[in-house]
């Protein structure tokens, strides 16, 4: 069951891996494997052995609530596993940092990112930048009549370095060239030294943007906001790690728009009003769209805890050291749910809330632990996914089965490609 969750890249996806599993369905078949276990088990937590890892996979929803709400303690999100990978190229990073220093590192994460606001006070810089972006985007594709993955790659890591760094950084291929070389290192986590030569110098690479960045940009304005430039470089390669996924839903959620023709036609109209109004808006209807693509397929395919102390489930105690693992899909698309669980329901969310029925559905995580830059990862791909669709009439070129319910429980994002016009 793990093992191809593993193989298709937790810190960067190897697209022809994903595109086997598409192939051969490996996560239903992951699925069906939790299921057998949930069944086997009255829906109690089971722990298994792997090597000299002890590790605990809820299988109820009541469960997983409970491990996200008590994180980070005793369910710390610095796992040996996230350690491992994340070392590669941010060791600093708030998500595996030691409790000591955590509290306020997430404090700042939470105050540089504007945790809970759905338009960032620095959107009026940024949102601008994106509709030029996503402007030249749908340009070249109705100019080309299609648009591929590797087509739209470019440009949304463009996005992704401007909205962090501000835009005279959107081009700036050697720090995203070194980035990438640190986290495809990192998929291999324990398994390969670190190359600390290469991160050293893309620390200085990104420490060099940072105290370059505009107050409108995400690392500007968390200098602004008590981040000295040296702590804001070291969680800026967090948050540009966050949006590798983020373009992965936009691509996803795309395609889906684009076999739907009422939806598309939904979205316009929503652009369209959008265009005429003044300033950055949030754009529900495309925001509900992006999260209901990360629902159905996650970005982060488990979601990793350990354990600090000793934990109780029902009548039995489990000493600290534990590894807990959530299976994003399986809550998500949880059968007993069917078939609401794989079919395609934006309306089903209230914000960042969903509200489909009592599923653990959590895109971005949940409890004190949530992503901090949720928000801002929602704005970027609202953003950009209505700019697409306000002057572009897209239809699927591969794919043609997104058109309906139920969806398919893998969907290979390279191999995706629309028709522009």
């Amino acid at each position: 069951m793990l093992a191809p969750l593993v193989a298709q890249g937790a810190i960067v996806r190897r697209p022809r891996v994903v595109a086997l599993a598409e192939r051969l369905r490996s996560d239903a078949r992951a699925a069906d494997v939790l299921h057998d276990l949930a069944e086997r088990h009255g829906r109690r937590p089971v722990a298994v052995t792997l090597g000299a890892r002890r590790l605990v996979l809820p299988l109820q929803h009541d469960d997983a609530r409970a491990v996200l709400d008590d994180s980070p303690a005793p369910f710390t999100p610095a796992s040996a596993e996230k350690r491992a990978a994340l070392a590669h190229f941010q060791p600093r990073a708030v998500l595996i940092s030691p409790a000591a220093v955590r509290p306020a590192l997430r404090a700042w994460n939470e105050h540089a990112l504007e945790t809970g606001a759905p338009v960032h006070s620095a959107a009026r810089g940024v949102v601008p930048t994106l509709h030029g972006l996503a402007g030249d985007l749908a340009a070249s594709a109705r100019a080309r009549g299609t648009l591929s993955f590797d087509d739209a790659d470019g440009p949304l890591w463009s996005a992704a370095l401007a909205v962090t760094l501000g835009p005279d950084a959107r081009h700036d291929t050697c720090l995203l060239g070194e980035l990438q070389t640190l986290r495809r290192r990192a998929n291999w986590a324990f398994a390969v030294p670190q190359r600390r030569a290469l991160r050293a110098r893309f620390t200085r690479h990104v420490l060099d943007r940072v105290r370059r960045a505009p107050a409108d940009s995400l690392a500007g304005a968390g200098v602004l906001r008590g981040g000295s430039p040296p702590l804001a470089a070291t969680q800026v390669p967090h948050w540009l790690f966050a949006f590798d996924a983020a373009r992965i839903a936009l691509w996803r959620a795309l395609g889906v728009v684009a076999a739907r023709p009422r939806l598309q036609d939904a979205l316009r109209a929503e652009a369209v009003a959008a265009s005429a109004a003044d300033g950055p808006r949030v754009l529900p209807l495309a925001r509900a769209v992006v999260l209901e693509s990360v629902r159905l397929w996650p970005t982060t395919l488990v979601v990793l805890r350990e354990t600090t102390a000793p934990t109780r489930w029902g009548d039995v105690e489990l000493p600290a050291g534990h590894g807990v693992a959530l299976v994003s899909a399986w809550f998500h698309r949880d059968p007993d749910h069917r078939p609401v669980a794989d079919a395609f329901t934006p309306d089903a969310w209230d914000g960042t809330r969903w509200t489909g029925d009592d599923a653990c559905v959590v895109p971005f995580s949940a409890g004190p632990v949530v992503c901090p830059g949720q928000d801002v990862v929602l704005l970027t791909a609202a953003t950009l996914l209505s700019d697409l669709v306000r002057d572009v009439r897209w239809s699927p070129a591969t794919h043609p089965g997104l058109a309906d319910d139920p969806l398919p429980p893998t969907l290979g994002h390279a191999d995706l490609r629309l028709r522009a016009s």
